[in-house]
C-alpha cells in the first residue's frame, strides 16, 4: 500500500483498508469540512515535519501547545486539592520515613488522622502550621489528631520528638498514653516507650502536663517524668542527684509499700533554690501530714505571698496554692487555668 492513501488517498488501499472502509461508510461525513485557508504569506513558510508524514508544523505545534496546557492544569489542580487537605508539611531529613506505610521522598503532607513512622536511621521534620517545628527523632510513630487554628495536636505512641513552638500558650498538645502534654510557649523534648512510660524536658518556657486531674508545670531547665495509669510525676531540675531523682520516683510511683517518709526526707534534704517548682508540688503529692514539712521548707526559699496560709496549703486550696506558683516568678498559673477553662483556645 502506498502510504500517502492514509493522508491523501493517493496510491492503492491495501485490502484490510478499503474492507474497514466499506463497513464503515454509513457512519461517514456527508458534508465535508470546511477548507482550512491560511493566507498567502502563511502558505508559503508552512513547511513539513521531518519523521512525521504528511503533518504540517503548524499543527504539531498547536497539539504540543494543547497537550502542556492540559498537563499544567492537571498539577495545578492536583496541587490545589493537596493544599486543602487539613493537614501539616513533612520534610525526609535522613533515612526513609513513612506516612501510612509509603516511603517519603523530600517533602509530602502529613494529613489529619495520618500516621508518620521513623525506623532506626530515619529522621523528620514537621511544620506546625505557622506556629512551629517538630523534629521527629529515630524510632518514633506519632499521629497527626487536629490542624485547626488554635488547635495543633499530636499522638506521640513511642518514640522521641522536639517541639519548638512560638504560639500563645494551649495552642500545641501532644497526647500520650501516660499524660497530655500542653505547650505554654517553649521548647521541649518529649519521649516515650511502648508501654507508655515517658520524660519531658524542657529547654525554653514551660509546659503543662496532665492527667486525669492531676498537673505539672515544668519550667525551662526541669525534666518530668510520667507513668500509665499514674500520670505525670514531680518536675525536677535537671542538675539534680541520683538519689534525689530515685527519692522522687519512690513518691511519684511507688511500688509496694515504700517509704515515703524517707523518700521526702531525702528530696527536703538534698533541695535549694532551684528546686522550689519541686517543692511546690510537693505540696499537693505527699500526704496532709507530710504537707508542713514541705510548707516549711518552700517557705526558706520563697516566702508565702498575702493570703496564702498554713491550714489552706494544708487544705489544697487551689487559690492559694496559684498565688505561691506565681511568686517563684516562673509565670503565671492563669495561663493554665485559662486553657483548662471549657471553651477556651485548645481545649479539646
Amino acid at each position: 500500500m502506498n502510504d500517502d492513501y492514509l493522508w491523501d488517498r493517493g496510491g492503492t488501499p491495501d485490502r484490510e483498508v478499503a474492507r474497514l472502509e466499506r463497513q464503515l461508510a454509513s457512519l461517514a461525513q456527508k458534508n465535508p469540512p470546511p477548507p482550512l485557508t491560511l493566507p498567502e504569506p502563511a502558505r508559503a513558510r508552512r513547511r513539513w515535519v521531518p519523521g512525521v508524514r504528511g503533518i504540517p508544523a503548524m499543527y504539531v505545534a498547536l497539539a504540543t501547545a494543547a497537550t502542556l496546557a492540559i498537563a499544567t492544569v492537571g498539577v495545578t489542580l492536583a496541587r490545589r486539592s493537596r493544599s486543602n487537605v487539613p493537614g501539616w508539611e513533612v520534610t525526609r531529613v535522613a533515612g526513609a520515613p513513612t506516612i501510612a506505610s509509603r516511603r517519603m521522598a523530600g517533602q509530602t503532607r502529613l494529613p489529619v488522622g495520618g500516621w508518620l513512622e521513623t525506623d532506626d536511621r530515619s529522621t523528620a521534620s514537621i511544620n506546625v502550621g505557622t506556629i512551629g517545628q517538630v523534629s521527629v527523632e529515630p524510632r518514633t510513630r506519632l499521629r497527626l489528631i487536629s490542624a485547626r487554628d488554635g488547635d495543633h495536636r499530636l499522638q506521640l505512641e513511642r518514640g522521641t520528638l522536639r517541639a519548638t513552638i512560638w504560639a500563645p500558650p494551649g495552642q500545641f498538645v501532644v497526647e500520650t498514653a501516660s499524660s497530655t502534654a500542653v505547650d505554654l510557649g517553649c521548647a521541649y523534648t518529649l519521649t516515650m516507650d511502648d508501654e507508655g512510660a515517658g520524660l519531658v524536658s524542657v529547654l525554653v518556657g514551660w509546659v503543662g502536663f496532665e492527667w486525669r486531674g492531676r498537673e505539672s508545670f515544668i519550667p525551662a531547665g526541669s525534666v518530668c517524668a510520667t507513668r500509665p495509669g499514674k500520670g505525670p510525676g514531680t518536675p525536677y531540675n535537671e542538675r539534680v542527684s541520683p538519689a534525689f531523682r530515685e527519692a522522687l520516683q519512690t513518691i511519684d510511683f511507688p511500688s509496694g509499700a515504700p517509704d515515703n517518709g524517707a523518700a521526702l526526707s531525702r528530696v527536703l534534704m538534698e533541695a535549694e533554690e532551684r528546686d522550689e517548682v519541686t517543692l511546690w508540688h510537693l505540696l499537693t503529692r505527699v500526704d496532709a501530714r507530710e504537707r508542713d514539712r514541705v510548707f516549711d521548707r518552700l517557705a526558706q526559699f520563697v516566702p508565702p505571698p498575702p493570703g496564702v496560709t498554713r491550714d489552706g496549703i494544708r487544705a489544697g486550696r487551689r487559690d492559694m496554692l496559684d498565688a505561691w506558683w506565681d511568686a517563684l516568678g516562673l509565670g503565671t498559673a492563669a495561663w493554665w487555668r485559662t486553657w483548662k477553662r471549657p471553651g477556651a483556645i485548645g481545649e479539646p
